[in-house]
């Protein structure tokens, strides 16, 4: 009677050294992606957190004499962030893709165009929403 072992028993054959790396690479485009996903659903929960907490104290009346205004305003400023949420869920997609053909194709483009004005676009709209909101108009 012959044995024949498991395919958990059998042993594998060991990767070169090249297709582990590339393996290793295509991982860590996996991690990062998933690490935008995380930060969309986070933006995107947050802003309409806030959008139906402020549409709830101005229907229940809990709003102070004045700040009714100012809610409508912070629901405003959570669909800017759900809107916000969308477009990195957009971005983050097709950057995954991007990466992962370089990695196909055993090359390095870096990006630097990209995530610079998605820095500064975002930095606006944060200094923009903040003035929105704080700074008192009369």
């Amino acid at each position: 009677m012959t044995h024949t072992p498991s395919p958990a028993t059998e042993a594998e054959p060991p990767l070169s050294a090249g297709l582990a790396a590339k393996i290793r690479t295509h991982l860590a485009n996996e991690r990062t992606h998933l690490a935008y996903l995380r930060t969309t659903v986070s933006l995107i929960g947050f802003g309409i957190t806030i959008n139906r907490f402020s549409l709830y104290l101005i229907q229940n009346d809990d709003a102070p004499q004045g700040g009714r205004l100012f809610l409508k305003d912070v629901g405003n400023a959570g669909l800017g962030m759900v809107g916000l949420g969308l477009a990195l869920l957009v971005w983050s997609l097709y950057r995954y893709w991007r990466v992962s053909l370089d990695i196909e194709h055993g090359r390095h483009v870096s990006r630097h165009k990209g995530m610079i004005v998605a820095s500064i676009g975002l930095l606006l709209m944060g200094g923009l929403t903040a003035l929105w909101l704080f700074l008192d108009p009369r």
